[in-house]
């Protein structure tokens, strides 16, 4: 039985952000790519954590690897918490166990009204070119363009539950600080969404972790720089 390997996605985003790696993981991995973007009947980061929990054992696995991205490394702290004896490895991927400042859970709040107000369309259009490098994104419009049409497509409500459940997270180094199981961070130097600073600070936290530190990246390493992300990765897996 191949182990499995669970993706989460981040906020304004579907699985589908995982296409690119899950050809390669597959091959020797049995990939889970829950899925949350259209749900809005989960209000906290714990309540996905379940989801995903439910998700795990709906496939007949105990044990996991989970990679969370952005947000959905927010649900892979929550779940480590919560099953710390299912965790063969974690992998934070632009993401941090810091909760929100004050400054930032009140811009969430004023997010979140926005997007019920204007709805899904103008959030987004607005929002993702900020999740990718200035000079990426100058030099590959279609990409940010296709990520703007499939985000488009999320429900208002969903969005609005998950940027609030995001703003209401506590913080979890001290989960980072108690596993015992292998620990990857992934850092974007220029990431505008998760602190870098912040994100270097919490590498020596866990026993035993591995870390990326990508210069030229902001918030969305599987897509700026995929080849980088994924051998790290796989090299990741091979420790868990």
């Amino acid at each position: 039985m191949k182990k499995a390997v669970v993706l989460l996605h981040g906020f304004g985003e579907d699985s589908n952000i995982w296409s690119g790696f899950v050809p390669f993981l597959q091959k020797d991995y049995f990939v889970i790519l829950p899925d949350y973007a259209r749900l809005n009947t989960l209000k906290t980061i714990e309540e996905y954590a379940d989801f995903v929990h439910e998700q795990i054992q709906a496939k007949g696995y105990e044990k996991c690897i989970i990679i969370g991205h952005s947000m959905g490394g927010y649900v892979a702290l929550a779940f480590a918490e919560k099953y710390a004896n299912m965790l063969l490895g974690l992998g934070l991927f632009h993401s941090t166990a810091f909760e929100d400042s004050t400054e930032k859970k009140n811009a969430r709040t004023k997010n979140a009204d926005f997007i019920l107000k204007n709805g899904t369309e103008l959030f987004i259009k607005t929002s993702t070119p900020n999740l990718y490098a200035e000079d990426f994104a100058k030099h590959h419009p279609e990409i940010i363009e296709r990520h703007i049409q499939y985000a488009t497509q999320f429900p208002a409500e969903a969005l609005a539950t998950g940027m609030l459940a995001m703003r209401d997270r506590p913080d979890r180094r001290q989960v980072l600080k108690s596993l015992r199981c292998p620990v990857m961070f992934i850092i974007g130097e220029k990431d505008k969404s998760v602190s870098p600073e912040d994100a270097k600070s919490q590498i020596m936290m866990p026993k035993f972790f591995s870390s990326s530190i990508l210069d030229n990246v902001a918030h969305m390493g599987m897509v700026e720089e995929p080849e980088e992300c994924l051998k790290f990765v796989q090299k990741f897996l091979l420790k868990c």
